[in-house]
């Protein structure tokens, strides 16, 4: 199906519109209703499983939101070896590695025989960096949403269940519901490979109210440029103090943090200096406890880490590099507060630099990084 179709698709599809109240449930909640209807469906996620081996599919149970697993079924063979698999739906929230080794585990008695993650396009994880112990043999695979639609298609169309033959019409346009989402998302996603940029047709995704996936899938994709060069950044680290890398999403922005930190508690005086890119804004960042304020924090820190140059009226830049940073009551920074901890920034715009390939990106983290750990030093 070429783009603009799929997008037409999508506007006039009522399951479509009925989905997004909850993309991620809406999802789950169907794929299993088609395992419950017809065991043959855990071969979308897993297609070499074999129901038979488990008393023709009769000991073999579905659940939805048990454990905090999206979806988790469990098994139970002729010897009476129990086992259980884990499908993980991630379509709206990004995956992290240490939600998936908390599922990891054998559970009672049942033993952790697979887990599957779902999503757009490739994995934006390595899922070579699971932890398996405690006895677990089972491992992750990864089913993206092309191969999902595909694969209930085949099923659907030789499935023997009543409930499944008197809803193939429903079942085939969920199928082309997701294939069009992963065309129009993947389009978007890969208009710019490699660089740095969250330029997309905008008003089709607000109007199909997806704005938040792509952006969060486009941030993922440097998310994993800087994870696999991660070592470069490991060699500048100052002793006492940790390398943390994360991506989140904030004020309808995703966000990515690359820091050093010495942090214990929150009441203990720690330090953190670092880089973290929100929407547009590449961030030149400083945390301390919260009995610092804001002022003295950038007090300590505006020659050696922060751009004193900077005027909102007379000098619109940042080391430089041009900012839209208009902060309040005539400061030099913005900042936020917390209970715990006092954070102060500044920014420049990367939409307005020269070069936005995730090299050019990368290597100004490591120009911020290694000034940050001098100043720790």
């Amino acid at each position: 199906m070429e783009y603009n179709n799929a997008v037409k698709f999508l506007k006039n599809s009522m399951i479509y519109q009925m989905s997004l109240g909850s993309k991620e449930l809406f999802h789950s909640n169907v794929w299993w209703w088609l395992i419950d209807n017809d065991k043959n469906f855990i071969k979308v996620f897993i297609p070499d499983f074999d129901p038979a081996k488990y008393n023709n599919g009769v000991n073999i149970w579905a659940r939805r939101e048990e454990l905090d697993r999206d979806i988790l079924i469990w098994l139970e063979d002729d010897k009476n070896n129990k086992y259980h698999i884990v499908i993980e739906n991630k379509i709206k929230t990004l995956p992290t590695i240490e939600q998936l080794c908390r599922y990891t585990t054998n559970i009672n008695q049942s033993l952790f025989k697979n887990g599957i993650l779902t999503g757009i396009g490739n994995c934006s994880l390595n899922l070579n960096d699971i932890i398996y112990k405690n006895g677990v043999s089972g491992s992750w695979s990864y089913v993206n949403y092309t191969e999902i639609a595909n694969r209930i298609h085949e099923i659907a169309n030789k499935s023997k269940s009543n409930v499944i033959i008197n809803h193939l019409n429903q079942i085939e346009e969920y199928c082309d519901i997701i294939l069009c989402l992963n065309l129009i998302l993947e389009e978007n996603i890969n208009k710019y490979k490699n660089v740095f940029t969250y330029d997309c047709d905008k008003d089709i995704l607000k109007e199909l109210r997806i704005s938040d996936v792509f952006k969060k899938h486009k941030c993922s994709q440097f998310f994993n440029y800087i994870i696999n060069r991660k070592e470069e950044l490991e060699v500048l680290k100052p002793n006492g103090y940790n390398l943390n890398i994360s991506q989140g999403f904030h004020n309808n922005r995703a966000t990515l943090d690359v820091r050093f930190s010495n942090y214990v508690d929150y009441s203990i005086n720690y330090k953190l200096l670092g880089v973290q890119i929100e929407g547009d804004q590449f961030r030149i960042v400083a945390e301390r406890n919260a009995q610092f304020s804001t002022d003295s924090i950038y007090s300590e820190l505006n020659y050696n880490w922060f751009d004193d140059s900077y005027d909102k009226d007379t000098n619109r830049f940042i080391f430089n590099n041009s900012t839209s940073m208009k902060p309040r009551n005539n400061k030099k920074y913005d900042s936020y507060n917390t209970k715990d901890y006092n954070f102060v920034y500044q920014y420049f715009d990367i939409s307005k630099l020269g070069n936005k390939n995730y090299e050019s990106i990368f290597e100004m983290i490591k120009h911020y990084m290694f000034k940050a750990t001098k100043l720790l030093k």
